[in-house]
């Protein structure tokens, strides 16, 4: 395998910016749901199963319209990957659940784009991850719930030296956050034994919001380990406990730069942010340009700064378009940051 993810296996339910024609709804949301915590615009907040209904029917009496599209952090990236006539041999560790509106699920998803799923459990009695995305006031705010996902950790212990094996057979080795207790621990604990088969497979790590804002041992450890941290500014500032202990670069995403920190340097590479009135969907915009740099480092480990500008032309390109609806777009930007004749297998 070239790049393997690992992370939960959602159904993202998505406001897109047109859909709610300029209104702010981010708090009346959250009250709706009986949120006791007003919600943090940008940010991700665990919510139960009810919350997440009593929201979505809200949504539905409002007139706004969602857009549901297979996602979680790594499988977009995934997605992203397969969409860039790149030629890479992709997997996937996980756990599915039922799709809630009665579609295939996740598992046909992975094989209609081509990414092995030999790795992924199936748990047919429990409903998958479900992330509403709403997008208010310029940002994009996440309601998850866990769903399937929480048996990461019991899917872990039962194929440790399968799972193990397989990912240090990858070049690279993208982990995201499961929103569980157990989760962090079981990924430490696997990640370093992938550390110690192969030290050569890059380890990139994207804890998100929730594991940034809280970070457990286990969350602050894999962090330290990653060859890359990908971030962004608000969850840097966040993870400070961990920054002088890395030897990897962290790749800290803001609106019109981004910053590779390694130890003892920074590098800078600026971009123009879209107007507002540009951005139809946040969502997954982190994860496709995570896809850029790792279709980048898999070709070669000394592109890292094409492979930030490509994730940073993809990102741009993914944030003009609610869900997927512009991925088609990919192959033709890859092109023109990566040579079509480099190898990456």
């Amino acid at each position: 395998m070239d790049v393997v993810g690992v992370g939960a296996l959602n159904l993202d339910l998505i406001t897109g910016a047109s859909a709610l024609d300029g209104r702010q709804v981010l708090a009346r949301l959250g009250a709706r749901m009986g949120l006791r915590r007003p919600l943090e615009s940008g940010g991700e907040r665990m919510v139960d199963e009810r919350a997440v209904h009593a929201g979505l029917e809200w949504l539905r009496a409002q007139g706004v319209p969602l857009t549901p599209e297979p996602g979680g952090s790594a499988f977009n990236a995934l997605h992203a990957l397969s969409r860039l006539g790149r030629g890479l041999r992709l997997g996937y560790v996980g756990v599915a659940g039922r799709d809630p509106l009665g579609a295939s699920g996740p598992s046909a998803v992975l094989d209609g784009l081509g990414i092995d799923r030999r790795l992924v459990a199936g748990d047919p009695d429990r409903l998958c991850g479900i992330c509403l995305s709403v997008h208010d006031a310029g940002e994009r705010t996440l309601l998850t719930h866990t769903g399937a996902n929480t048996g990461i950790a019991a899917h872990v212990r039962e194929r440790f030296t399968e799972i193990a094996g397989y990912l240090a057979a990858a070049r690279a080795v993208h982990v995201t956050s499961f929103l569980d207790p157990d989760g962090g621990a079981a990924l430490h604990r696997l990640l370093v034994e992938v550390r110690r088969r192969s030290p050569g497979t890059l380890i990139c790590f994207d804890p998100g919001h929730i594991w940034s804002a809280e970070p457990t041992d286990d969350v602050l450890a894999m962090a330290a380990m990653s060859d890359y941290l990908l971030v962004n500014g608000r969850e840097f500032e966040r993870l400070a406990p961990v920054r002088t202990r890395r030897e990897g670069a962290a790749v800290v995403k803001y609106p019109d730069r981004v910053e590779v920190h390694r130890p003892g340097s920074v590098e800078l590479y600026g971009h123009r942010p879209l107007p507002d009135g540009q951005v139809e969907d946040a969502t997954g915009a982190g994860d496709v340009f995570a896809a850029g740099l790792l279709a980048a480092l898999v070709a070669d480990r000394s592109l890292l700064g094409a492979g930030v500008r490509l994730g940073a032309a993809l990102a741009a390109h993914k944030l003009r378009h609610v869900g997927t609806r512009g991925h088609d777009g990919f192959r033709a930007i890859a092109a023109g940051f990566l040579s079509p004749g480099r190898p990456v297998g």
